[in-house]
C-alpha cells in the first residue's frame, strides 16, 4: 500500500531526509572507491619508480664487485676495505674494465610507468636517487650503492687527482700520499649529486686507481657513473 504524503508534511520531511541520506551516502562511497583507485596507482607508481632505482643500484654493484679482464687476474689477492674493492700487486698488472652502458629507456618497467623521461635520476657517490612527478604528485626512490661511486668520468677522475696528489693515480703514474687520504679526498669529492638525463646512455666502468708505497705499487677499484 502506497503512503499518502498529501496531508502529512513529517512524512514528506522523512521521505525527503531519507533520500538525502541515500545520495549522501552514494556520494561518499563513489568517492572513497575513486581514491582507493587513485591510492593503488600512486602505489603502483612508487613501486616502478623503486624498480627503477634498484635497478640501476644492481648494475653499479654488479661493476663494483665484478672481476677484471681475465688473463690479467693471475698473480693478484683481492680483498675489501671501505667499500673499494682492494688489490694487492704480487704480480702481472691488471687492467680496467670495460665501460658498461646502462639505458633507462630500455627497460619495460620504465616504458610501462607513467613518468615517462621525466624522471630525474641523481647520483652521488653513495646513492642514486630517483625523483618523478605524476598527477601533481611527487615521487622518490632512494637506493645505495654497495662501493664507493664517483659521478664523473675517467679523465675528471685523474684531473682530480693531479691537481690534488701531483699525479693521475694511473699504472704510469702511481700516487705516492697515503691510502686513506686519497680515499676520504674522493670520498668527498663524490658527494655532489649529478643529475643524468633518462633518456640517454648512462655509462658504467670500474676504474683502477694506483698508490706507489716505497717499492710496491698497489691499486684500488672505484666505480665512475658518468653521461
Amino acid at each position: 500500500m502506497i503512503k499518502d504524503f498529501s496531508g502529512d508534511d513529517s512524512a514528506w520531511a522523512d521521505f525527503l531526509i531519507s533520500k538525502a541520506a541515500l545520495i549522501l551516502a552514494s556520494v561518499i562511497l563513489f568517492a572513497a572507491l575513486f581514491q582507493l583507485a587513485a591510492g593503488f596507482k600512486d602505489l603502483e607508481a612508487q613501486e616502478q619508480l623503486d624498480f627503477l632505482a634498484r635497478d640501476f643500484k644492481t648494475a653499479v654493484d654488479k661493476a663494483g664487485a665484478g672481476s677484471f679482464q681475465e688473463g690479467y687476474q693471475e698473480g693478484y689477492q683481492e680483498g675489501y676495505q671501505e667499500g673499494y674493492q682492494v688489490e694487492n700487486q704480487v704480480g702481472n698488472p691488471l687492467r680496467n674494465q670495460e665501460e658498461l652502458s646502462f639505458h633507462f629507456d630500455e627497460n619495460e618497467v620504465f616504458l610501462a610507468s607513467p613518468f615517462g623521461e621525466n624522471i630525474e635520476i641523481c647520483v652521488s657517490g653513495e646513492y642514486v636517487h630517483l625523483k618523478a612527478k605524476y598527477d601533481e604528485k611527487s615521487f622518490s626512490a632512494v637506493r645505495p650503492f654497495a662501493f664507493m661511486v664517483l659521478p664523473f668520468n675517467e679523465y675528471i677522475l685523474r684531473e682530480k687527482l693531479n691537481t690534488k696528489f701531483g699525479a693521475e693515480g694511473s699504472e704510469s703514474s702511481p700516487l705516492t700520499a697515503d691510502s686513506h687520504k686519497i680515499k676520504a679526498f674522493l670520498q668527498v669529492s663524490g658527494t655532489e649529486e649529478m643529475v643524468f638525463n633518462a633518456g640517454e646512455n648512462i655509462s658504467i666502468k670500474k676504474e683502477l686507481i694506483y698508490v706507489k708505497d716505497n717499492e710496491e705499487v698497489s691499486a684500488f677499484g672505484c666505480v665512475l657513473v658518468y653521461q
